[in-house]
């Protein structure tokens, strides 16, 4: 005689599809915020770094030729110094009624290895932060490089401005303001000016940061105060 399948049994026969697991599309999007919040720590981490491995290096320097000088006499500007022929040029500078180059920029130079590596601590403590304060605590690193140059260039013309008219050869030059970038010419001298590696670095540091600020905004982070 036919067996006869009894219904029940042909029901329990049939394969349930799986259930997915409870919580796993949650513990992705936990994954990738994770993910992100690392990477953003590590390029703060890394921008603060550069800026403050940036004070071993002079940041600009000029170069002035002369025939008496065949080998030039070069002056370095570090964030917190001045080093090389800073006296000889110093000597040089009297004759013009120009002023001394350590008198120059003195503020800038006595605050700069404090100030730094607060901008530097105020980069990575921006991790913490959300929305307008998130990007005033970045905005010293960003700008920093930019105000350095506009410093500079303040105490160039300064210098070359504020010429001592009772110096022996005051009459024989005219103000003027040296090159901030490239060649150019002192009285007999010319000169030769670049940035230098210190500078550099700072850069790399505000682009980093500034790019990271700009990537977060793009994605929606952030841009609202919480």
């Amino acid at each position: 005689m036919a067996t006869r399948v009894q219904p029940q049994k042909a029901a329990q026969s049939i394969a349930l599809p799986a259930r997915p697991a409870v919580g796993s599309g949650r513990l992705s999007e936990l994954g990738a915020i994770t993910g992100a919040r690392m990477a953003e720590l590590a390029l703060l981490t890394i921008s603060a770094v550069l800026l403050l491995f940036s004070l071993l290096f002079p940041y600009w320097q000029i170069t002035l030729h002369a025939p008496q000088y065949p080998k030039g006499l070069l002056v370095q500007a570090y964030a917190y110094k001045l080093a090389g022929d800073v006296s000889e040029v110093d000597g040089l500078n009297h004759y013009i009624g120009m002023m001394k180059l350590d008198d120059a920029a003195t503020i800038e130079r006595q605050i700069a290895l404090v100030a730094i590596p607060i901008i530097a601590l105020l980069a990575i403590a921006s991790f913490a932060l959300r929305g307008r304060w998130r990007m005033l605590a970045r905005l010293p690193i960003i700008i920093f490089p930019v105000v350095f140059v506009l410093d500079l260039y303040a105490w160039l013309y300064y210098a070359g401005h504020a010429l001592d008219p009772h110096a022996a050869l005051s009459s024989s030059i005219k103000p003027f303001t040296p090159h901030i970038l490239g060649v150019g010419r002192i009285g007999q001298f010319s000169t030769e000016a670049l940035f230098e590696r210190g500078f550099y670095l700072a850069v790399i540091a505000a682009l980093v940061v500034l790019g990271l600020s700009i990537w977060q905004r793009g994605e929606g982070e952030g841009d609202v105060a919480r």
